[in-house]
């Protein structure tokens, strides 16, 4: 099994993405580098404690115990700041992915891995409201939308390209279509475990009905009740 090309050189693309954002993190010296990771540290802590509306430069240079113009050698914007955060997020998914392709697990198994994997993300509500902030600056900063839009397009092949090694009867775009359906029913996953309604008794069991629900959109298998 091979890994898509757009995979391959989805890391190339996003260093040169960085370099443009600000100070490439590969030129900076030691002193640089702590600094640089000292504002990522207090960037992530005012998302996730205060939001968007919490979320500025001049809040982060602050924290971070830094002027503004010190902090914008190393991020110009605030959509840069959230681009750097959520850059190891993104990677860690590419490299699941990557490792799952060119695992020897059979392709059912490394799709299950996959879908374990789905299910651990969307109750880690930290990443999963890091990844919300983001979807929203997507839709108004160019650099978050490009981003967005080259690591759905590389899952969604990938995915795809998994979907049609464990059922080799779909054609290339009835497995594009049921990797977007995979995708986003993960995604939706995520939103219903946040939010506080990981609290509430509703989503219990939505795990096994997730689990179907892929083997359904990729086998064509209904589950027991269905079939009985």
């Amino acid at each position: 099994m091979t890994v898509p090309t757009e995979q391959r050189t989805t890391r190339k693309r996003r260093t040169a993405t960085a370099a443009s954002a600000g100070a490439d993190p590969e030129g900076l010296r030691a002193q640089g580098l702590r600094t640089r990771n000292a504002i990522l540290r207090v960037a992530r802590k005012l998302l996730l404690e205060g939001g968007s509306l919490e979320f500025s430069l001049r809040a982060v240079a602050l924290g971070a115990g830094i002027s503004i113009s010190n902090l914008q050698y190393y991020f110009p914007t605030r959509q840069a700041v959230l681009r750097a955060i959520m850059a190891p997020i993104i990677d860690a998914y590419l490299e699941d992915l990557k490792r799952a392709l060119d695992s020897r697990l059979s392709p059912r198994e490394a799709l299950d891995a996959l879908l374990e994997k789905a299910l651990a993300d969307a109750r880690n509500v930290k990443d999963s409201a890091l990844w919300w902030h983001f979807v929203s600056l997507a839709s108004t900063d160019p650099e978050c939308a490009r981003m967005f839009d080259e690591w759905y397009d590389t899952l969604t092949r990938g995915i795809a390209e998994l979907v049609r090694a464990v059922n080799p009867q779909l054609k290339t775009a009835d497995s594009l279509h049921a990797a977007s359906l995979l995708i986003a029913l993960a995604d939706g996953l995520a939103l219903q475990l946040g939010a506080g309604r990981r609290k509430r008794a509703y989503p219990g069991g939505l795990d096994e009905v997730f689990r179907a629900t892929v083997n359904h959109i990729v086998l064509g298998e209904r589950s027991t009740e269905e079939a009985s």
